[in-house]
């Protein structure tokens, strides 16, 4: 039978759609034994749009595939005008990609979405970006026999093969850095962290959780500066920061989240890691907040063995001076004492060799490998 596109109108269709990679993932028993199912509330306030921030001032459009009566794939497109604005470009976004392993389906899926750009004036799409370059970014090309951390994303092998063979190149590599602090010279950082902050005149210090919103807004002020000229960057609202926030922030351990302060005390840069709470949300079926599921999530958030670095962010004037080194030095110090010896630095452009040289020096290692795609639709 043909493959029937349809288009995503109810909340019970938007959960449908959400709930779809279950059939992926549980019916292939070394995907499921990787997959993080993703959190279902989660979702459907992503994809709602009268309640994430984003839809302010883009578009959202969700498409399903059904094949011999069955749901057989899915795709979002996101029409970012803010995007366009910052970068004077036409290119339009999909992401929330998944599908069974059959060329036909994935076809029509982004046939149905390159329409709906098209009809918006786009002229490229790009993905997946799921919903924009500030959430979950990427397809695994590489690593895929280990799980995703927090934010991160997971998919078979053969959706690569799905994506080109539908005529979409690279457009750019993503790194993800596996760093393990015991083999950290830690004596090393600490001895070039002091020096730096000494000649700069610099002190550090963790997020205050009492003044929360306050700190929130220093980050959001830094992170902007700092990531201005970035690939696809997009400087966030002040409600999609806030938003973000508040949904992180019954995760957020201030002990790895750090200022660096200049003399007047000044926060001129910052670093933002989280747990890795995907080790707990794995065993929680997207969950989390059912009764029996957030006892779930308590048992195994006790033995979370790793942090991800989402972020750093150094302004403009104090680059390239080594306030890196401060920031990682804290990092590895307060985990080493607390038995947290992994940490994944996520995100990272492959072809932003400053990142790549700091990963190093901390002994990292690029252990996944992730594309966005890129295809010409006018």
């Amino acid at each position: 039978m043909a493959v029937e596109v349809r288009q995503v109108r109810t909340k019970a269709e938007r959960k449908e759609f959400i709930r779809f990679p279950w059939n992926i993932y549980r019916n292939d028993p070394e995907l499921g034994k990787n997959w993080v199912p993703p959190v279902i509330s989660d979702y459907m306030n992503t994809l709602d749009t009268d309640v994430f921030p984003l839809y302010e001032h883009a578009d959202l459009e969700m498409f399903t595939a059904w094949k011999d009566g069955e749901m057989a794939g899915t795709i979002a497109a996101v029409a970012n005008h803010r995007h366009q604005e910052f970068h004077d470009d036409r290119v339009g976004f999909w992401g929330f990609f998944e599908c069974i392993n059959d060329q036909e389906t994935a076809n029509a899926l982004f046939a149905a979405a390159a329409v709906w750009l098209n009809a918006k004036g786009l002229d490229t799409m790009r993905g997946p970006v799921s919903p924009s370059m500030n959430d979950q970014c990427g397809m695994l090309t590489k690593g895929f026999d280990t799980p995703p951390v927090f934010l991160m994303l997971y998919n078979p092998p053969y959706y690569n093969d799905l994506v080109k063979n539908a005529g979409h190149g690279i457009g750019q590599e993503l790194l993800a850095w596996y760093i393990d602090q015991k083999i950290i010279d830690i004596e090393r950082l600490r001895k070039i962290a002091a020096h730096v902050m000494k000649r700069e005149k610099l002190s550090i210090r963790t997020l205050n959780m009492k003044d929360f919103d306050n700190e929130i807004e220093l980050i959001r002020d830094i992170y902007n500066k700092a990531w201005e000229k970035n690939w696809g960057f997009v400087p966030m609202t002040d409600k999609e920061f806030n938003y973000l926030a508040k949904n992180l922030k019954p995760i957020a351990n201030p002990h790895y989240i750090y200022f660096v302060e200049d003399s007047d005390g000044r926060a001129i840069g910052f670093s933002l890691s989280l747990p890795d709470v995907n080790q707990a949300l794995r065993h929680v079926n997207g969950n989390p907040f059912s009764p029996w599921g957030f006892l779930k999530y308590l048992w195994y958030s006790r033995n979370i063995s790793m942090v991800r670095t989402i972020t750093m962010g150094v302004l403009p004037e104090y680059r390239n001076k080594g306030i890196d080194s401060i920031l990682n030095t804290h990092i590895a110090d307060y985990g080493g004492q607390h038995g947290v010896f992994a940490s994944e630095m996520s995100w990272v452009l492959k072809a932003n060799e400053a990142m790549s040289k700091l990963a190093k020096v901390i002994g990292g290692k690029p252990y996944k490998e992730y594309v966005i795609y890129e295809k010409r639709i006018s």
